[in-house]
């Protein structure tokens, strides 16, 4: 074994005791996994500094092994200690912690039985207790509770109660504001899984939403247990963070409303994103909502209601008879031949798929599904823009994703992007994009010709109507004979309007455009559209990172399929920017402009030969 390995390993060590004001820091499984953490790494420097470091032992293959495996465990738990911060995530912190944990305190009890077998003489205070003291320095396995939770969740909807007061004591996720920065942290890990295209992080990410969402709720029916109220409070006038009836609503840059004192202290934490729609605030001004203050008071002036303490709502999520009959009472209007009476329940049930997921499961339990479907072909402009949206909040759940589809979505769907209202395509926009998340959708919505009208809608749709077309197309076209379908219904004339900067949809446009130049069809579209290489040329040079990303990897593939192309990109100078984007680019980025260089040298060599 080389002593360099040894060093770092008790280097680490030694940086990772030094770490002792996180057990000050007032975050409780933060603290408490540092102390169980420090108690092992302490008798595993003793082991090393007092039983190998000068012994011939040292050089043991099997010896050295153990450390090799050691000392990367022991290097990643300090920079999870090293790089804490208060609002990541507890949930995933504690998972990697206990892994990396369990994995260290195996490698010690591994090497100090290796020791006592291999007759080398022990100090004498080095004997069968330091093994027992390794063995039993205890941590608790939250993470086989949340693993637990997890597996109950996705055999039925729902993990038990017993199951969720284990793990919200055990990380601190006590309070409604707690599990809101839970999951947003939760969130922002997700993005970041899904930028890498780590499809298995995504969906254990998404999972670990989902419980937090559960603990959430459970959150609020304890709450709403303790304080009920016999009037039923429009859900509009509930703060979003307090859950109690507003007393001074104020608008954030959102758009959205929140009592002046909860959205305060919200962002006193150094939260600057809504907890509503998650998108980060572009100032923290708050404007106050006149409208809703005086709404409230003629509300609570003809109920009799004073605004002394929380008031709260009856909800769907809360667990009685009465509930179960209320969403049966709301699918049952959906059959109504009173077109009033349907739209009614639809904006109620749009309302309602928003606020939970567990909203989300019960009304697609109850039959919802198949007739919010059926009233797609509503001739109320507004019954079709609740139903379509109420399909798309329930789409959030992958088991609902397949509900949808098994109830023959793609047709009604179709008819509302063809003849519904701008706000109905948007949501039927967003809606396919939401359902083609599956792999097995992709294909069926690609077959059922779903595709022509969301090109369509890049051509003539409202500013957020393209957006969320073009996200859906992309997500199409991952299934390969997608593509040729995007191109042939015209996609490529539209993205070129769409890559100007004051469309505003730069980075979508090029992503998309990068995918459809990966076969024939796409790059010959290209070539006879024309006018899309200069621009881009300029995204390379002025785009974004992700921009700048997808233009490299789309000027690469057209430069390597047509000499024409090459020539042009050469013309445009896009030699000096494709430079800079070699050196300073995302790694791939990177890639795509270091190739396409080395392209155009060989290119220039082959010209030069031939001349």
């Amino acid at each position: 074994m080389e002593m360099s390995l040894l060093k770092a390993l008790l280097s680490n060590i030694s940086l990772f005791l030094k770490l002792s004001y996180l057990e000050k820091i007032n975050s409780e499984p933060i603290w408490k996994y540092y102390r169980r953490a420090k108690e092992i790494l302490k008798l595993l420097k003793h082991i090393i500094l007092n039983a190998i470091t000068g012994s011939d032992i040292t050089s043991d293959e099997v010896l050295s092994k153990a450390f090799e495996e050691l000392c990367p465990s022991v290097q990643e738990l300090l920079e999870k200690f090293e790089t804490w911060q208060p609002l990541l995530s507890k949930v995933y912190f504690v998972l990697k912690v206990e892994f990396l944990l369990s994995k260290i305190q195996n490698s010690s009890v591994d090497i100090f039985q290796f020791l006592k077998s291999s007759n080398q003489r022990l100090p004498n205070d080095l004997s069968s207790t330091t093994l027992e003291k390794i063995k039993h320095v205890g941590y608790e396995q939250t993470s086989s509770f949340i693993i637990e939770a997890i597996r109950d969740q996705l055999d039925s909807p729902g993990s038990s109660s017993e199951i969720l007061v284990k793990i919200a004591e055990s990380l601190s996720l006590n309070s409604k504001q707690e599990t809101l920065i839970e999951a947003m942290a939760l969130e922002k890990l997700k993005e970041n899984a899904e930028v890498a295209e780590q499809i298995v992080e995504v969906e254990f990410i998404g999972q670990l939403i989902d419980l937090v969402t559960r603990m959430h709720s459970r959150l609020v029916l304890i709450k709403q247990s303790q304080t009920c109220s016999p009037v039923l409070i429009p859900p509009e006038f509930i703060c979003p963070l307090s859950l109690e009836l507003m007393a001074d609503p104020v608008i954030v840059a959102s758009g959205h409303t929140y009592d002046r004192d909860f959205i305060k202290k919200w962002i006193d934490l150094g939260l600057t994103v809504c907890p509503q729609s998650r998108q980060t605030l572009a100032h923290t001004i708050f404007i106050p909502n006149y409208t809703m203050k005086a709404l409230i008071a003629n509300w609570c002036e003809s109920n009799n209601v004073k605004l002394l303490g929380p008031i709260k709502s009856m909800s769907l999520d809360q667990p009685c008879p009465l509930l179960e009959t209320e969403v049966k009472k709301l699918v049952d209007a959906l059959k109504s031949p009173s077109i009033e009476t349907q739209s009614e329940a639809t904006a109620h049930l749009r309302l309602l798929t928003k606020q939970s997921r567990d909203n989300r499961i019960k009304i697609a339990r109850c039959g919802a599904i198949s007739l919010l479907l059926d009233l797609l072909y509503s001739p109320d402009i507004k019954t079709q823009e609740n139903a379509v949206t109420s399909l798309l909040n329930l789409s959030n759940i992958d088991s609902n994703k397949t509900a949808i589809m098994n109830a023959n979505a793609i047709d009604p769907l179709i008819h509302v992007l063809e003849t519904g209202s701008p706000v109905a395509k948007e949501n039927t926009a967003a809606a396919l994009f939401s359902l083609s998340v599956l792999e097995e959708n992709r294909v069926k919505i690609g077959r059922s010709g779903a595709i022509r009208p969301l090109v369509d809608m890049l051509r003539k749709g409202t500013p957020r109507g393209k957006k969320d077309s073009a996200t859906a197309l992309y997500n199409l076209s991952r299934f390969h004979e997608n593509k040729a379908r995007i191109v042939q219904a015209g996609a490529i004339r539209y993205l070129v309007d769409l890559m100007q900067p004051s469309a505003g949809m730069v980075d979508k446009a090029v992503f998309l455009l990068a995918k459809l130049a990966t076969i024939y069809e796409g790059r010959t579209a290209i070539g006879e559209e024309g006018g899309i290489i200069p621009v881009l040329v300029e995204v390379v040079e002025l785009g974004s990172e992700r921009g700048k990303e997808n233009a490299a990897a789309a000027l690469l593939l057209l430069c390597t399929y047509s000499n024409r192309y090459c020539n042009l990109v050469l013309k445009e100078g896009a030699v000096p920017p494709l430079l800079a984007l070699s050196q300073s680019g995302t790694p791939r980025a990177k890639e795509k402009a270091q190739a396409l260089l080395s392209f155009f040298r060989n290119y220039r060599h082959g010209n030069a030969g031939r001349g």
